[in-house]
């Protein structure tokens, strides 16, 4: 697949080859940012950056071990043998742990509020790889748009927001300047809850009509087919779901997950339409790690191990390596004792 015309040519150095669960080795996470003006925008910010004691230290690392050992072992389970993205959702999490787990090797790190991000993305070194997995408001394009390691936005769900992203990726004066697309997923509904984000999917056991024919008139096809043809700056790359809580926790060996099997059902019948339309095939879209498919980001902490086997190609795991969260009046609290 190649470029369209209407879309510039970027290099991307944060889609390296080390984007597997891996991430880079400790000793490397800074060998790959030098002598290189492409590289450039991957330099590390000079702040101080405050530092979790030993013991916090240690549990973090174990965790962080505990995880990626997991996930090795459930992508042994899968029939892929594509590469696998772990995302630690940093959520309310202070960058003492970020630092910890960075210099561990891990790259990609998940955040749900803008600001949040943003205040962390300041402070925190640029070789880490930004994953924005909260709700997208077009208001607060502009803010995501100016992280210059923003590296996916994975919950996508409007013409609107992706237009605002688009103009916002367009219209940024700061040097260096971003030489690469942003990656965005749709973000998916298959649970059906009112209380979730996303779109619905393409195929459901009660459809009225056969999905090849009603896939053209879909919200997520015509999402899609809007970033591929009028969002130069947006490389849409697969799609997301945050499946039902109820359905991860009754899912066995045997009985498979149906928000997962959703996702997956989707994704392939969203390319499958995206491979027949002649302007849209010829476009760049997909990941070129797997082959040009669409990637699918699925599964969390109490559910990341069902999802690879299910075929996912990015787990979203937060708990698992940082531990409960506090609640967010908590964190506000702390945040104004220490001010």
């Amino acid at each position: 697949m190649s470029f369209c015309r209407r879309r510039p040519l970027y290099f991307n150095p944060l889609s390296l080859s080390s984007t597997s669960f891996f991430s880079l080795p400790r000793s490397s996470i800074r060998s790959f940012s030098v002598n290189s003006p492409q590289m450039a925008v991957l330099i590390s910010n000079t702040n101080d950056v405050p530092k979790a004691s030993t013991e916090r230290t240690e549990e973090l690392r174990e965790n962080l071990r505990e995880i990626r050992q997991r996930v090795k072992d459930a992508n042994a389970s899968s029939s892929s043998g594509t590469p696998k993205k772990l995302v630690a959702v940093s959520k309310y999490k202070p960058s003492s742990d970020i630092m910890v787990c960075f210099e561990d090797g891990q790259l990609d790190f998940g955040e749900n509020y803008v600001q949040e991000l943003v205040d962390k993305a300041k402070e925190l070194p640029l070789e880490i790889r930004w994953h924005f997995i909260g709700t997208l408001q077009s208001n607060k394009a502009k803010l995501l748009a100016d992280i210059p390691n923003l590296h996916t936005v994975q919950t996508l769900s409007s013409e609107k927001a992706a237009t605002a992203l688009n103009k916002a990726l367009a219209s940024l004066t700061r040097q260096p300047p971003r030489t690469f697309p942003l990656n965005v997923l749709i973000q998916v509904n298959t649970s059906g809850e009112d209380a979730k984000s996303g779109l619905p999917p393409l195929f459901s056991s009660s459809a009225e009509e056969p999905p090849a024919t009603s896939i053209p008139s879909s919200n997520l096809a015509k999402l899609a087919k809007h970033v591929i043809l009028n969002c130069p700056h947006l490389h849409f790359q697969g799609l997301m779901t945050i499946g039902s809580l109820e359905l991860s926790l009754h899912a066995s060996e045997t009985e498979k997950n149906a928000d997962f099997e959703k996702l997956r059902e989707t994704r392939d019948l969203l390319e499958g339409w995206l491979r027949s339309e002649g302007q849209i095939a010829a476009a760049k879209w997909g990941s070129e790690e797997h082959d040009g498919r669409l990637v699918m980001s699925m599964g969390m902490s109490s559910d990341f191990e069902a999802a690879l086997k299910a075929g996912s190609d990015i787990v979203r795991v937060g708990t698992g390596i940082f531990g409960q969260r506090k609640m967010k009046e908590e964190v506000k609290g702390e945040k104004a004792h220490t001010a």
